[in-house]
């Protein structure tokens, strides 16, 4: 929890300055939202009504009257739907990208300059690739945490408390079997997260130290060929690129697990509505 609050600090004093940015986006996000939701009761429409004109032409009575044009308005009126969320999901990633560079780029900045208050202590006990991968990977990283997660969270958000509005106005009781079994996947995303990053976070540390060894090997190249330790500097690299090897594996396993369980309980919430209605 204290490093959940870290972050969340950490992350306000970056973003806070494009708060006009994220307004345009968690609005922008909205109005996808709603589009997405919406969008199904057309198509819905359209079939109701493709159904009725076929059935009309069928009757020779009714042959002569039956018409498309129900069915023409509400797939233009899909198609619209669809559009204009295409539209507002591209504004959106263009603006997320835009400030998650921005703030990337200042992370960098201001990392730069704690460097060069840092104490000869501290360069004493780390090295020179776990420094740069500060700059590098880790940064990368939060450059995709932020150009990916924050419009996820909120597009997921929005989606939620959207698709829960829709079934209170279509059906009540799928509605409550529904928020019955969030707390589940809630449950089970908060130990799926909570393993990737324990994980992820040793597969930085990892990575941190084999690029040290890189470093230094090659800093000392000359030495290591005149005194003949080159099996010796590709036994300590095969034992860093093994040890990256398997908390890349395991931290991979973990972030990846979480989509497929979600969708597999979204299944399983469907088949318990259909069965109860």
């Amino acid at each position: 929890m204290s490093d959940l609050k870290s972050a969340g600090k950490f992350y306000y004093h970056y973003l806070s300055k494009y708060w006009k940015g994220m307004t345009v986006v968690l609005l922008l996000t909205i109005i996808s939202t709603y589009l997405q939701v919406q969008a199904p009761v057309f198509m819905g429409e359209a079939f109701t009504k493709l159904t009725e004109y076929l059935q009309s032409w069928a009757y020779p009575a009714t042959h002569a009257a039956a018409s498309k044009t129900g069915f023409y308005d509400a797939l233009i009126k899909l198609v619209a739907f669809y559009v204009a969320n295409a539209i507002a999901m591209l504004i959106s990633s263009i603006v997320i990208a835009r400030i998650a560079g921005k703030s990337t780029g200042t992370m960098r900045v201001g990392l730069f300059r704690k460097m060069q208050r840092l104490r000869i202590n501290y360069f004493d006990t780390h090295s020179d690739g776990d420094i740069l991968a500060r700059y590098t990977s880790d940064l990368d990283n939060i450059f995709n945490a932020m150009n990916q997660a924050l419009y996820e969270v909120m597009f997921s958000f929005t989606l939620f408390i959207g698709m829960v509005w829709m079934m209170f106005r279509q059906n009540v009781t799928m509605a409550w079997i529904t928020i019955a079994t969030t707390p589940i996947a809630v449950i089970v995303a908060f130990v799926v997260i909570k393993n990737a990053q324990k994980f992820v976070n040793r597969q930085q540390d990892d990575i941190g130290k084999m690029n040290g060894y890189i470093n230094e090997q090659i800093t000392g190249q000359k030495i290591i060929i005149t005194n003949g330790l080159q099996e010796d500097s590709i036994a300590g690299f095969v034992k860093h690129n093994d040890q990256v090897k398997k908390t890349t594996y395991k931290g991979q396993i973990w972030s990846g697990i979480l989509y497929p369980l979600m969708q597999g309980m979204a299944l399983l919430n469907t088949a318990d509505r259909k069965s109860v209605v």
